[in-house]
This record gives C-alpha cells, structure tokens and sequence, in this order.
C-alpha cells in the first residue's frame, strides 16, 4: 500500500523535469531542422554556381580561321547540302503511320507459370 501511496504522489519536481525535457528536446529538433536548412541552401547555392560556370559562354580570343575551300563555278558548298538535307528530314519525318490499335500478348514465362505457383489446389 505504501508503495502506491508513494506512486500516486504528486511530486512538483517530476513535473518540472518534464516541462524541461519537453521544452529541451523541441529546441533540439528547432535547432537540427534550422541546422538542416542551412546545409541544403548552401549544397544548392553550390550547385547552382556550378552550373551557372558550366553554362557561362566562353570568350575565344582570336576567331579561327577556316581554310577557304575553292568550288567550281555552278557548284553549292557542302554547308549549304547539309543544311538542306537536315532541313528536308526535319520536315517530313515528323510523325510515323500508328493504325490506333493495342495489342496486347500473353507470354509464358517464368513469372506466370502455374506449375511454380506457391498453392497448388487438388482437384
């Protein structure tokens, strides 16, 4: 009975560490997420400088330059053919024929054997 009596007491000091406990512990995970959020800002601030140096054009000093290439009279150069051809394959190869039609097969596999299925029902 004692020890009961010794349970049920109100004791102002357990309340008091609990209070302490509570308050410790929600500044713990403030802290940690504060803490998290800093390291993710910065990790992207990196990133982003990163990929804004990638992306950043490059100043040539001096333009290269091209071997002129003699054509014949009456002849197109072979930039202006390229630019033609990509031009034209561009254009029409835009969409393949589809009949609008789904099939769908079944295989049998592994996967779908009934003989290695896990209940084997006596019939």
């Amino acid at each position: 009975m004692e020890m009961l009596s010794v349970i049920l007491r109100h004791d102002p000091a357990i309340y008091t560490k609990g209070w302490i406990v509570t308050v410790a512990g929600f500044l713990i995970v403030i802290i940690a997420l504060f803490i998290l959020s800093m390291i993710f800002r910065g990790v992207a601030a990196y990133f982003t400088k990163k990929d804004a140096e990638k992306s950043a054009p490059k100043v040539i000093d001096k333009p290269v330059a091209k071997p002129a290439v003699k054509t014949a009279e009456g002849e197109i150069p072979n930039e202006v053919l390229t630019a033609i051809g990509m031009a034209l394959y561009l254009s029409t190869n835009l969409h393949d024929e589809e009949s609008n039609v789904i099939t769908i097969e079944r295989r049998q596999t592994s996967w779908n054997d009934k003989n290695y299925g896990v209940r084997h029902w006596k019939r």
